[in-house]
């Protein structure tokens, strides 16, 4: 059995995708005669033309394309692993920029950030708050933390589900005693609200089933949550957030938790990467703790029930 020359096969893979032997021969760092001989060498071997050549150009025969098809996707898997396996020993150092929006970064990933910081002295991370959604190239982060109602918009980046951020509706003392306690969804008809800037309705789960819909007109439209909290706190209106963002509001009894035995619908946080894989070190090791600090499966949604809208 002969010996099988992989680099050659590397050469006629690099050939096809510049589109001749100059391109080529720069594609795969050889000089133009290498790839000429290396394409004639595996021609000979498999007994089949693998280009038609002519005076003005070259190109891919149709048995060519097949093998290319089948051949180029393994070479770029093996380039790959050896990215990975060299990332894997590779010092952890550098500069980790990331992008998350407020909540996520103050209530998610503090512990992951102590935790990659102590293990890598050599390692430094830029956060910056945004709640957009960034271009990650563009903008040159590694990771982009995103937090949607649904599901994430169209990317052509690698994203991953990282945690769910439970709501819950607020208000102060003060609103309550001016309006009455609610007991139902139907009885916040009316009330001012505080909301995202793209809120129109404020959606009741109970057991993680939605049974109801109220819609709203925040007088307060903004994703900065803690000028929601704020708000809220200064009696200006109902608001729907995280039962962890306000723990210490509520112990302080700054704020009362409106309608306890309903939820509203989580917010979903996902991770956004250039790629999946061939990622620097500093981005694996993140990846690997987060997972370990907040990473939780989807979770199953149950039978939904009959729910009903409410004007506001």
């Amino acid at each position: 059995m002969k010996t099988i020359d992989w680099k050659d096969w590397e050469i006629f893979c690099r050939v096809v995708e510049g589109g001749g032997f100059t391109q080529g021969a720069e594609l795969a760092q050889v000089p133009k005669s290498s790839a000429s001989a290396a394409v004639a060498r595996l021609e000979g071997q498999l007994g089949t033309r693998l280009f038609e050549r002519t005076t003005r150009r070259v190109r891919v025969t149709e048995r060519g394309q097949q093998l290319y098809d089948r051949v180029a996707p393994l070479f770029a898997e093996l380039h790959e692993i050896s990215a990975e396996a060299a990332s894997g020993s590779a010092e952890v150092s550098g500069v980790l920029r990331i992008s998350t929006p407020y909540e996520v970064g103050s209530q998610h990933l503090s512990e992951t950030l102590t935790r990659v910081l102590r293990a890598h002295p050599g390692l430094r991370v830029q956060v910056d708050v945004s709640w957009d959604q960034p271009d990650l190239v563009r903008h040159g982060y590694d990771l982009a933390f995103v937090m949607t109602n649904t599901a994430l918009h169209d990317t052509s980046f690698a994203s991953k589900r990282v945690v769910l951020i439970e709501r819950a509706f607020y208000a102060a003392p003060a609103l309550i005693r001016a309006r009455g306690l609610p007991r139902t969804p139907q009885d916040l008809q009316g009330w001012p609200t505080l909301g995202n800037a793209d809120d129109k309705h404020w959606e009741f789960l109970r057991d993680g089933v939605e049974i109801a819909r109220v819609d709203v007109e925040p007088r307060i439209g903004t994703h900065n949550a803690e000028l929601r909290l704020k708000a809220a706190i200064d009696g200006l209106g109902v608001t729907r957030l995280s039962p962890r963002f306000v723990q210490e509001q509520l112990e302080r009894g700054q704020l009362v938790r409106v309608l306890p035995a309903y939820a509203s619908s989580p917010l979903k946080v996902y991770v956004l990467m250039p790629a999946r894989k061939l990622m620097p070190a500093s981005v694996r090791v993140f990846l690997d703790v987060l997972e370990q600090t907040v990473g939780v499966p989807e979770t199953r949604r149950p039978p939904a029930r009959k729910r009903e809208t409410l004007a506001p």
